[in-house]
């Protein structure tokens, strides 16, 4: 359907994103996401130089929506405990957000994806990790059990792609905390 209102770079980004998490970087190409958005080749070309400027503000629309705005609010969260709780629950509630970091990481061969996706997932484990420290565990297992909880996000995702996640999502995110955080 054709849009009256003039779409902003934020809008082709969102689209190019919602591509990327069906399809891959493959499906941030010009003509399926100006059709995604009802637009035109030239309101595209009028805000991007090429298919790669796109996938680019793509990028930088996830790590800003999905990292850069969510670490300062975690940031001020001053228990430990209730901070890893809220961004479990934060983040697993945000289904789509699990399919495209989990996308993302499936392409990381792709030289554009790869440095985001590094950067981002290096950050999100750091502030896990911190989480955990604070709660008392060395810093060997710290990051482990980060690297175990972000892996429990990232196969969450998986397993909802394939309708095999469990179905009582509070339970299930208790049970995995419980099981990160128990002495």
């Amino acid at each position: 359907m054709p849009r009256t209102a003039r779409l902003t770079r934020d809008d082709w980004a969102q689209a190019a994103l919602d591509a990327l998490a069906e399809g891959g970087p493959a499906a941030v190409a010009v003509e399926p996401v100006t059709a995604r958005l009802g637009a035109s080749k030239s309101s595209f070309y009028w805000l991007f130089p090429s298919r790669q400027a796109l996938l680019e503000a793509a990028l930088e629309r996830w790590e800003r929506v999905q990292t850069d705005e969510v670490l300062p609010w975690l940031a001020g969260i001053a228990d430990p405990a209730d901070r890893l709780r809220r961004l479990v629950r934060h983040a697993f509630a945000a289904t789509g957000g699990g399919d495209l970091a989990l996308s993302l990481l499936m392409h990381a061969g792709d030289p554009v994806v790869r440095p985001v996706v590094e950067r981002v997932t290096r950050r999100r484990l750091a502030t896990i990790e911190a989480a955990f420290a604070e709660l008392g565990q060395p810093a060997p297992l710290a990051g482990q059990l980060a690297a175990a909880c972000y892996a429990g996000y990232l196969g969450t995702a998986a397993l909802r792609r394939v309708g095999a996640a469990p179905a009582e999502s509070a339970g299930y995110l208790d049970t995995l905390l419980a099981g990160l955080t128990r002495p």
